[in-house]
């Protein structure tokens, strides 16, 4: 009389598809995490970039003594002009640029800057039209950047958002990141 073993050697085929299913939800939800996470990382990074140029700037209207103004080349770029009017650049010296790499932009929609923060009358130096660009004047022991305004950036479309921004009571340009309703300082 022939035993047969009835003890299980392996798995069944709905058990291995049952495992690989949960392992592919829990990669998807991961590669999720980490493209967000680098998303703002790369805004944060932006954030701090357009804060050192606006100093930079800042740094060397002093040093030179002379006027410089900061204009929007295009929604990656921003460039300082030795000039005594942010309206006419015709004639102007460029002095230095800053690019962001895409998909980060100068310029945010969706979100309000003068809503955010109490009393703050700033400017948005990195805007398109008639007031656009920011006038660093030197000013001896003090920054030369404007009083007030700022520079914001955002990736693609996405809610994240990087502030390069001037307050008027402080003497520096304070970089910040949003990423839901609250502004978080770097």
């Amino acid at each position: 009389m022939l035993k047969h073993d009835s003890r299980k050697n392996g798995f069944t085929l709905i058990e291995v598809m049952v495992v690989v299913a949960i392992m592919g939800i829990l990669s998807a939800m991961g590669v999720y995490g980490v493209r967000i996470s680098t998303i703002n990382s790369q805004v944060k990074d932006c954030a701090l970039n357009t804060a050192a140029f606006l100093e930079r700037v800042a740094n060397e209207s002093n040093r030179m003594s002379k006027r410089l103004c900061v204009l929007k080349d295009n929604d990656q770029r921003l460039t300082a002009y030795v000039t005594d009017d942010c309206g006419d650049i015709s004639d102007a010296e460029e002095l230095v640029s800053f690019s962001i790499d895409p998909p980060a932009k100068f310029g945010c929609s969706g979100v309000s800057i003068d809503d955010s923060f109490n009393d703050f009358d700033g400017a948005d130096w990195a805007s398109d039209g008639e007031n656009a660009g920011a006038l660093f004047m030197p000013r001896i022991g003090l920054s030369a950047a404007p009083t007030e305004g700022y520079v914001c950036i955002q990736h693609g479309s996405s809610d994240s958002y990087g502030l390069a921004i001037k307050f008027k009571n402080r003497n520096m340009i304070v970089p910040m990141w949003r990423a839901g309703s609250y502004w978080n300082k770097l």
